[in-house]
């Protein structure tokens, strides 16, 4: 569900995004800044361990743990790409679709640009922009909760006109905190997963 048509008010409010993450962020713990501020770089550094274990390109390593993300927590997502490089590709416990961008990248992955092709998704090709190099201000995880946090809503997903509008006015807002925008978005991530998971013990 994309919500195309809520989306088209946005269009035309694009403050209402950059208010929804302020909300969110006014509400994060010195412990969400801060774990935000380092999540990537050291999702970084666990791709590059990896590298060096199983003597496999870094690169391809950060394409691999990006393309066995969907619907993984990071605990889980981490342990299916170790296994997956370190049985060069034969073991795999994602879906065939992923499996096979995995083992795409893995074996004919020559550069960035080939990795992102294989990967497709926007969301997928940022993750793996995002771990392989932490500093770029150019690329954004808009997954399902950094959706729902920036919009108001649960879309799910969305278009790639709908992520890109997304993207745009999270690095608008990174750039008012003079933060990288990844590093906002993990910020965030962290700190809504707490909000979403302090109201459901408090309703239960």
């Amino acid at each position: 569900m994309t919500c195309g048509k809520e989306f088209k008010k946005l269009y035309n409010t694009p403050g209402k995004l950059i208010d929804n993450m302020k909300n969110v962020y006014d509400q994060c713990l010195e412990d969400d800044v801060a774990y935000g501020k380092d999540w990537y770089r050291i999702a970084n550094l666990f791709s590059l361990a990896l590298s060096d274990k199983y003597n496999v390109c870094e690169m391809k390593v950060a394409g691999v743990i990006a393309a066995l993300s969907p619907q993984k927590e990071w605990v889980h997502n981490k342990a299916l790409a170790e296994e997956f490089v370190r049985t060069d590709g034969r073991t795999s416990r994602h879906t065939s679709m992923q499996t096979r961008k995995a083992r795409n990248i893995l074996k004919n992955g020559s550069d960035r640009k080939d990795i992102d092709n294989f990967l497709g998704g926007l969301k997928t090709t940022n993750f793996f922009n995002n771990i392989y190099n932490p500093d770029s201000r150019d690329h954004v995880t808009v997954d399902r909760h950094h959706i729902y946090l920036s919009i108001g809503w649960d879309a799910q997903s969305c278009t790639p006109k709908q992520y890109e509008f997304i993207k745009e006015n999270t690095i608008i807002f990174a750039n008012e905190l003079d933060v990288i925008p990844s590093e906002l978005q993990s910020t965030l991530w962290l700190c809504w997963k707490r909000i979403k998971k302090d109201a459901k013990k408090e309703k239960d």
